[in-house]
């Protein structure tokens, strides 16, 4: 069992290593659907269509975290390059279940912030009370105030936006 000070290692990716990006997408697609206000989107990876643009288009970063040695989760990031703004964006995030509340999460996010300070946007679905409070601590800490948080409507229902900036002032 991973202890909270155990290191993780942020890996990224190439397309090689899509099958096991893959397999983790399909556990956090089937949990995000149970959060969605309206079911539309991607409910496993096979539907998700963005995956192979993460190892195509520039400003696109797909990550794997390990904890232990082994995939605890993985992230996908959105630079500037991808967003067509000055922002970037936390699009995909998970950690497997069995991984959670052992600060993986939080060092990830920790190390993801240090590698790509800026401005920084990330949406939940506002029935995912869990990720809202996690989101808005992880930005919190690493910020040292609250971050923005708005109510925003996306296809598939109501979503919460946090907005901030990590790292050095524009």
């Amino acid at each position: 069992m991973n202890h909270p000070n155990t290191p993780i290692e942020l890996k990224a990716t190439s397309a090689s290593d899509s099958r096991l990006i893959e397999a983790l997408l399909d556990g956090y697609l089937r949990e995000l659907s149970r959060h969605r206000d309206v079911p539309v989107g991607a409910t496993n990876a096979a539907s998700y269509p963005y995956l192979d643009t993460y190892w195509a288009e520039p400003g696109r970063h797909a990550f794997i975290i390990e904890s232990d040695g082994q995939a605890a989760g993985f992230a996908l990031v959105r630079g500037p390059a991808s967003t067509g703004s000055a922002v970037h964006q936390l699009a995909e995030f998970y950690i497997k279940p069995e991984s959670r509340r052992l600060g993986i999460g939080r060092r990830a996010m920790s190390e993801i912030w240090r590698r790509f300070p800026g401005q920084w946007e990330l949406q939940v679905h506002a029935r995912n009370s869990a990720a809202a409070q996690f989101w808005s601590a992880c930005a919190e800490t690493e910020t040292g105030e609250a971050p923005q948080a708005r109510e925003v409507h996306a296809r598939d229902g109501r979503r919460i936006q946090f907005s901030f900036r990590v790292g050095p002032a524009a």
